[in-house]
């Protein structure tokens, strides 16, 4: 029975510990994601100069300028999702501090309770003989 509860807390723990691996997964990917806007604003800038070069594509360059102030907006709002999953992703790796706590505390009451339970079947064996 005690050794099935230590089995469960030690679950409970690997699964909070696992949560917190996925939400670090999410936010890598979203700080990917944001790298990746920047490169495409890199390039449409890059596209940009090079039309600016040709003195004959004036309306060609008001449209890529169009680009990469959408391009950046875009990048703002990714960073925006990225500060704020950053910021979830602190309060996630808190619950899971508070959570990994929780499971030590749980398997030292564990311990403490096996210990408990040794004794009382030490004590069982004493009083028989």
């Amino acid at each position: 029975m005690a050794q099935e509860k230590v089995n469960l807390i030690r679950e409970k723990a690997n699964l909070f510990r696992e949560k917190a691996n996925i939400i670090r997964e999410k936010d890598n990917i979203a700080q990917e994601k944001v790298n990746l806007l920047r490169e495409v604003a890199d390039i449409v800038r890059e596209k940009d100069k090079i039309v600016r070069e040709n003195d004959n594509a004036v309306y060609d360059n008001m449209v890529f300028e169009k680009d990469v102030v959408i391009h950046e907006k875009d990048i703002i709002i990714q960073e925006k999702d990225v500060m704020i999953h950053e910021k979830d992703s602190i309060i996630h790796e808190k619950d899971v501090m508070i959570h990994e706590k929780d499971a030590m505390i749980h398997e030292k009451d564990t311990f403490v309770y096996e210990k408990d339970v040794i004794i009382q079947e030490k004590d069982k064996e004493i009083q028989k003989v």
